[in-house]
């Protein structure tokens, strides 16, 4: 079987298993209402739980609200941008921007989906790993940008020494072998790289994950044993992750200081945020939903509602995270002005300017 004819049979398995043809929601309508059983439910089956809790109901409806406002912050911004596109001497493609802020809508979006279908869960989770590094990509491009590119950022900081002790994989007493290293185009271009694996790494960790859970052999959050094929993909995701991220800081952590009139912190600290939060939030919920909390009701078993606790959660942050990334990004900005290069004009330049 060549492979584009096999590609619309892993969508329609994997199309079936989100929907889940009714015929076979019928045959297991009463194990999903059996706790034991710790598949994600059906919609349907859902809404029929969420008519016996209004406290629950009116949580998914607080959550959809705060949703459309995440997105109509984001397209605000996004309007401040566009009416902004032509700074002096700029060279910021104001597209890595746009696609960086859209982090903060999709993570709502999505994980209002997975509140309102169950099945989607695990689309919405590799989404979500997915676009958090190509964001880790725009922001490493965004900050070169600033500088003017690659070759303006190895003739600013030439004979300087980037430090590549820093987290999340190396950090002080750890990797003792790695040193300052020089400002050159070797040493950009690794770093490049870095930021670039994840790119590559997670759209195929997310394939293989679609394949194996269309299957029933990848369940998420459940199978973690050494013979389960998602302890390994897990594995490889997070390592991917985390030597995109140690780019990233390297990057940041060497411009910092020249980058300073650019709130380069503040849009920093609005990406890591994120990334901690997303991560980190979601692990403690798996953890806890080993131990059976929160404990499971009917139809939802504790993983389940330990995800949909997490996405509920990610829903709230994510609008205040927008609110704090809007402060840093919403600015009109004036190029990079080497301090080193010689003053022609010696009229006093504004400061650049926040419009809230």
């Amino acid at each position: 079987m060549t492979p584009p004819s096999l590609f619309p049979e892993v969508l329609t398995c994997v199309l079936s298993r989100v929907f889940h043809i009714e015929t076979m929601a019928n045959n297991s309508s009463v194990q999903d209402m059996d706790c034991r059983h710790k598949d994600f439910p059906v919609s349907s089956i859902l809404f029929s739980e969420l008519e016996r809790e209004p406290a629950i109901l009116a949580l998914t409806i607080t959550a959809a609200v705060l949703c459309v406002a995440t997105v109509i912050l984001y397209f605000l911004t996004i309007k401040f941008i566009y009416a902004h596109r032509r700074l002096e001497g700029m060279k910021i493609n104001k597209y890595k921007v746009i696609v960086m802020l859209g982090l903060y809508p999709l993570v709502s979006c999505v994980c209002m989906l997975s509140l309102l279908l169950p099945r989607t869960t695990m689309i919405a989770e590799l989404t979500i790993a997915m676009y958090m590094a190509l964001c880790i990509i725009m922001f490493v491009r965004i900050v070169v940008d600033y500088m003017g590119g690659f070759k303006a950022v190895c003739k600013e900081m030439e004979g300087e020494e980037m430090s590549f002790r820093t987290g999340p994989c190396c950090c002080c007493c750890c990797c003792p072998g790695v040193n300052k290293q020089r400002v050159n185009r070797v040493n950009l271009k690794r770093v490049n790289f870095m930021t670039l694996q994840g790119a590559v790494v997670r759209p195929v960790i997310t394939v293989l994950a679609l394949i194996l859970w269309a299957d029933n052999r990848y369940i998420l959050g459940e199978d973690m044993s050494p013979s389960a094929a998602s302890l390994y993909l897990n594995l490889i995701g997070a390592v991917s992750s985390m030597v995109a991220m140690w780019a990233m800081m390297v990057t940041f952590r060497s411009l910092r200081v020249r980058l300073s009139d650019y709130n380069i912190g503040k849009k920093f600290a609005a990406l890591q945020l994120t990334i901690v939060v997303v991560n980190l939030q979601g692990f403690v919920f798996q953890i806890l939903a080993k131990y059976n909390i929160p404990e499971c009701v009917k139809a939802l078993s504790s993983t389940v509602r330990a995800y949909r606790s997490d996405h509920f959660l990610l829903i709230v942050e994510m609008l205040l995270l927008m609110i704090f990334a809007r402060f840093a990004f919403r600015r009109k900005e004036e190029s990079y002005r080497p301090p080193s290069r010689e003053v022609t004009n010696t009229e006093p330049q504004p400061p650049p300017q926040t419009y809230l």
